[in-house]
């Protein structure tokens, strides 16, 4: 990542009281003090393969403010074996205030990347920066159809405001705007639950969610890859240094 990115990034995470631009620790199950904003919800998972192999872990926050809401997703895999033997990480944070909103990700692998995307709607139009390997780019995106970052629409999607239809998601892996169509199936079997796929308009999978109530039981990022399962607070620290290849502290 260029070290340039790093600084930026840095002025914008670290306010959230996570991260700095010489460390990227794996998520924690607590919140260091001195956050500026109240957390009103932690939730943590453990990633697993279809045949129950641990394959990584998460935490996913909401956080609010005098100056608005704030969503954490904190994601950690383990290194796949064959490949660099390096543990890749993603911070993704959500600002949604009332003059706009601001997403920033930061990936942590040896080919790691930052984006940053603000959206005002006062200029109607959507800034994307991108750093990483290849350099950098910038671009004003012009939007011409209503917009949201991915973990707000997931947000909705918990709430049921968001169950069906389509909408303009700024898309972190595409660096672009793209369509997404919401579904959502509920258990027929007498079981609690729904479950909602979020899909872009090529038809790959950008979240699917399971709810029970508001609850987020599930979620997963792509078609075939590991399901994060929702754990307690004390099982999700009593795991985490064995689900994967423990990382270091400090990066």
């Amino acid at each position: 990542m260029l070290r340039s990115a790093a600084c930026v990034l840095a002025a914008l995470i670290v306010p959230a009281g996570r991260h700095d631009a010489s460390s990227f620790a794996p998520p924690d199950a607590e919140r260091p003090v001195g956050s500026t904003a109240t957390v009103v919800r932690t939730e943590q998972y453990l990633f697993e393969e279809a045949d129950g192999t641990p394959a990584g872990y998460a935490v996913w926050r909401r956080l609010e403010g005098r100056r608005g809401v704030q969503f954490e997703r904190d994601l950690w895999f383990g290194a796949e074996p064959g490949g660099t033997g390096e543990d890749a990480g993603v911070l993704h944070v959500e600002c949604l205030e009332r003059a706009g909103s601001r997403l920033v990700v930061r990936e942590s692998d040896t080919g790691g990347r930052a984006i940053v995307a603000e959206l005002t709607p006062a200029e109607g139009d959507l800034r994307a920066s991108e750093w990483g390997p290849c350099g950098a780019r910038r671009e004003q995106i012009p939007l011409t159809t209503t917009t949201v970052f991915p973990l707000y629409l997931a947000e909705l999607a918990r709430d049921g405001r968001f169950a069906a239809g389509s909408i303009g998601c700024f898309d972190p892996l595409a660096g672009a705007v793209v369509t997404v169509e919401a579904r959502t199936t509920y258990a027929t079997d007498g079981a609690p639950g729904r479950t909602t796929e979020l899909r872009r308009e090529d038809g790959t999978l950008l979240l699917e969610l399971r709810f029970e109530g508001k609850t987020l039981a599930g979620f997963r990022l792509q078609d075939g890859g590991p399901w994060a399962r929702h754990v307690d607070a004390e099982t999700w620290t009593r795991l985490r240094g064995s689900t994967v290849t423990a990382p270091s502290e400090a990066r």
